[in-house]
């Protein structure tokens, strides 16, 4: 029988944590929205969500090393029924999330090309065929094999964290020539207690999520008990010195009002470098901006393809999606199928008007869906973390098991807001009917879901 292959090494995975994470378009959201207020909302979130969900995969990752991730977790704390809602709501939360992304990188590839070419993102043909294009790169380079996918992972974290450095250092520049172009006081860094401000920590905890995705390929890792700890703590101090150098950053060089009305975070950067007489330097930023989001959807396609891979295994989808490639050893069909289905989803975003804005209220419920699994994660910390056993290469929560309950409570009451606050609805809607149709597609989903593992199990 042909097997997964170990190709994901410690700098593998630390590449994947970044570029599958960090989301320099959450810039523009925290400076331009919340100025300097912004910085203690990105160490709360650090604090309240990221070391949680670090601890936690740190935990049931030494503790099961196996494929699946929290899928495996889940089954093995709750059961097979849970386990595969919590796997099948991270699968499809990135169907929906795919087109989005590459929606993202094709327009950061216009911008490069100059003004004279931004009229090419109001064809809905061209980002369309773009957008099909570079997916389609990335599922050939993944179905090759991890050895060949990897590459376009880590050459998108180069794309995430060179840009930021350029912008921290403009940033840097521009405060100590110039002034910081946003006024800064110390009782800016206060936060206003409300309800926008509560949502807005429910979206940059949303900015911080993604550090279970390497976990999902824990049969394809070398020594996971050993590399994915050191990836975690590593990629985890990238990425927050990303977000909060990159926010301060935007602040210092730019006024905080024309950062909120910015498009796109190769337009933040190209006046930031305009500003610095440095606008040559634009077209360069955002090809490795773009570059980042191949990788992002490179990182995220890996992952969530290994979901129907292990649930074919499990025989609760049809065995052919546990099949492995002979040659290349990736679990091919799983990918295949992945790849087919954004696909359609895709080409659905520029079908019209009535589609697009179906797609869009489902990009938001995806949301929703996305958290359901963290939940079952710090669930699972708290049932199959027991600290102090003897099981080698295990990293349990330091504190014993008061500080493993704590820890998976702070995470879990922190996600459970992050989806209360996800079904805010935007400036003139209907609260009612949006909290509706949201709620709506969330248990058809689920619904669904639950109907495939019955029949599932009825076939096993």
């Amino acid at each position: 029988m042909t097997t997964l292959r170990r190709e994901l090494r410690l700098w593998d995975l630390v590449l994947l944590n970044v570029v599958a994470i960090t989301g320099l378009r959450w810039w523009l959201t925290s400076a331009g929205g919340y100025g300097y207020a912004a910085l203690p909302l990105w160490g709360l979130a650090f604090l309240c969500f990221f070391v949680p969900s670090g601890l936690a995969v740190i935990d049931l990752t030494t503790r099961y090393p196996e494929e699946g991730g929290i899928y495996a977790w889940t089954k093995r704390a709750f059961g097979d029924g849970h386990g595969f809602i919590s796997g099948w709501c991270l699968w499809t939360n990135n169907l929906i999330y795919f087109p989005h992304l590459l929606i993202f990188t094709v327009g950061n590839f216009i911008f490069m090309l100059g003004p004279e070419r931004a009229n090419l993102e109001d064809s809905p043909l061209v980002m369309m065929a773009a957008s099909l294009l570079l997916f389609w790169i990335a599922v050939w380079m993944n179905v090759r094999g991890l050895r060949y996918g990897r590459w376009l992972n880590n050459l998108g974290a180069f794309g995430t964290w060179v840009p930021a450095t350029l912008l921290t250092l403009l940033g840097a520049w521009a405060v100590a020539r110039y002034g910081a172009a946003t006024p800064f006081a110390a009782s800016g860094l206060v936060p206003v207690f409300s309800l926008g401000t509560v949502a807005f920590f429910a979206q940059i905890c949303f900015g911080y999520s993604g550090l279970e995705l390497g976990s999902m390929m824990g049969e394809e890792i070398v020594e996971p008990r050993k590399n994915v700890p050191r990836a975690i703590l590593i990629a985890g101090a990238i990425i927050t010195l990303i977000y909060m150098l990159g926010t301060a950053a935007l602040l210092f060089a730019l006024p905080q009002s024309e950062i909120g009305i910015l498009s796109g975070v190769g337009v933040a950067i190209a006046a930031v470098q305009e500003k610095m007489g440095l606008g040559f330097l634009a077209g360069i930023s955002a090809l490795l901006i773009a570059l980042g989001g191949m990788g992002g959807v490179s990182a995220w396609l890996a992952g969530s393809s290994r979901i129907p891979y292990v649930a074919g295994i499990d025989r609760y989808l049809p065995a052919s999606f546990g099949s492995v490639h002979p040659r290349r050893g990736s679990p091919h069909v799983a990918l295949l199928v992945t790849g087919g289905v954004s696909s359609l989803l895709i080409v659905m975003s520029f079908a019209g008007a009535g589609v697009r804005e179906a797609y869009l209220l489902l990009a938001d419920f995806t949301i929703v869906v996305y958290f359901i699994p963290y939940l079952y994660l710090f669930a699972a910390l708290i049932r199959l973390g027991v600290p102090g056993t003897v099981t080698p290469g295990v990293i349990p929560v330091p504190g014993g098991r008061p500080a493993t309950i704590l820890v998976g409570a702070v995470g879990f009451l922190t996600t459970a807001t992050a989806i209360l606050f996800a079904f805010s609805p935007p400036e003139g809607t209907n609260r009612w009917v949006f909290v509706g149709k949201i709620l709506g597609g969330c248990v058809l989903l689920l619904v669904l879901g639950w109907l495939l593992y019955r029949r599932g199990r009825r076939a096993a």
